[in-house]
């Protein structure tokens, strides 16, 4: 089972999937994208910033098709 951890006060030290949460400026819609921690910031722009629950879903898919037990959600402006 993949945790998912909301804004945590310390970033775990092992590998996890990063998932990058935002209210979009135009729509004002929750969207997000995600990426393993050890790799880079790609921004997720175009058609990789999704709605936030279908991205959550990806996510933990993802999670678990890496062997990653958690998932930690940074807010974004």
């Amino acid at each position: 089972m993949v945790a998912v951890i909301w804004a945590p006060d310390e970033i775990p030290p092992e590998r996890h999937l990063v998932l990058r949460a935002h209210r979009d400026k135009i729509s004002g819609v929750q969207k997000g994208y995600f990426y393993p921690s050890d790799e880079d910031d790609w921004g997720g722009s175009g058609p990789f910033d999704m709605l936030l629950d279908e991205v959550m879903e990806r996510a933990k898919l993802r999670a678990a098709d890496l062997g990653l037990s958690k998932i930690i959600v940074v807010r974004t402006s």
